[in-house]
Formats: C-alpha cells, structure tokens, sequence
C-alpha cells in the first residue's frame, strides 16, 4: 500500500510538473502576442522538489492556465474547447477530483495549446523535441540537396518568398535560437532552397536522398 501511495505522489508531482510546462507554453504565446512576460523566467523543478503538490494543487494552476488561455483566444478571436470553459467559469478548486479527471482536462488544455502554437507559428516546450527531431531530418536532405546541386539558395528575400508561395512558415526558432524547420516535405524544401528547382515534377535526387 505504501509503495502504490509513492506512486501516487510521484505521479501527481510529475503531472504539476507538465502544468508548469504549459504554463511556459502560454507566456511564450503571450510573448508573441506581446501582452505578457518572460517564459524562461519561469523555472519548471524536478519532480524531486514537486513531491509536496496535491491534485488539488494541480487543479488550481489548471484553472490559471486555462483562464490566460481564454483571454488569448478572445484576443485572437478562436474559439477554444467548450469542455475548458464550462470548467473555468465553474471557478471552484475542487478538493476532491480525481487523477483521471485531471488528466483528461489536461489533454483538452494541451490541445488548444498547440492549436494555438501553430496557428502563431510557434515550438513549444512541450513538443520542441519533436521539431527538433523534424528539424534534423531536414537538415539532412538540404545536406545531401547540397552535394546534387551545388550551393543552395541563401538569400533571405527570396527564401521568405518560397515559403510564402508554398503555404509554408519559414522556420520556427527554438528558447537557444536555433531555426528548425518541423512542417516542411523533401519536396517542398527542394522547391524552397534549390537556386532553380525544376517545375516539371520531383527532381530526380529526392529519389536517391529519400
């Protein structure tokens, strides 16, 4: 019994944890929207140094985080999940919710989180390893994109315009600076950095890189 009560805990502090993370996730919507603070000074501790957190105090940030991300998309006027309004406007910090309760209202929140990321073009703390992965891949077909075709593209005017003529955002830039490239095909990158892509279908050195 007293082992499944230190799972318990250490599951609850893992699940504050991951609210501290969104509430990053938003003050860096914020940032971009220019109507709040610094995300990274916001310091997420270790599990460790979160043993102490209740459910109850899990639900007490949900309810913050949900009513910054209410006001955000009034700014941007989208709506969000009804099911995270309902319980927002309830206003009541429940003592007594369940860990399965919570974390369902975890995964609505997290959804119109990133619903908001792409919207704005942003990586967020929570799925920054993922572009980055993305990202790397990428950088390995313009690698290879290289050695077919000489020196790619690097005029920023131009790169900009390719983007913008594909439908795709030019780059996402992760908390060091780094730009990655998560939602952009082989193809499309071939289009976008190759000096003179060829218009008549796939260039035969996808085909050999993929």
């Amino acid at each position: 019994m007293a082992n499944n009560n230190n799972n318990n805990t250490k599951t609850i502090a893992q699940l504050y944890g991951l609210f501290l993370y969104r509430k990053k996730d938003i003050i860096a919507i914020q940032e971009k929207l220019s109507i709040g603070g610094n995300a990274n000074q916001l310091a997420v501790p270790s599990d460790s140094k979160l043993m102490g957190k209740t459910l109850a105090d899990s639900y007490e940030l949900f309810l913050e985080l949900v009513g910054d991300l209410i006001s955000i998309q009034e700014y941007l006027n989208i709506n969000g999940n009804p099911v995270l309004e309902v319980e927002y406007r309830s206003n009541e910090v429940s003592t007594d919710i369940s860990l399965g309760e919570i974390f369902n209202l975890f995964m609505y929140l997290e959804d119109d989180i990133i619903a908001i990321q792409e919207e704005l073009g942003i990586v967020g703390y929570s799925n920054q390893e993922r572009a980055e992965e993305a990202n790397k891949n990428a950088r390995v077909y313009l690698q290879k994109f290289e050695e077919f075709h000489g020196p790619l593209e690097d005029v920023p005017s131009i790169l900009i315009q390719r983007f913008i003529d594909k439908r795709v955002k030019m780059f996402y830039f992760t908390r060091e600076g780094i730009p990655l490239f998560p939602k952009v095909s082989p193809q499309q990158l071939h289009e976008i950095f190759i000096k003179n892509p060829s218009s008549t279908g796939q260039c035969p050195c996808l085909e050999q890189v993929s």
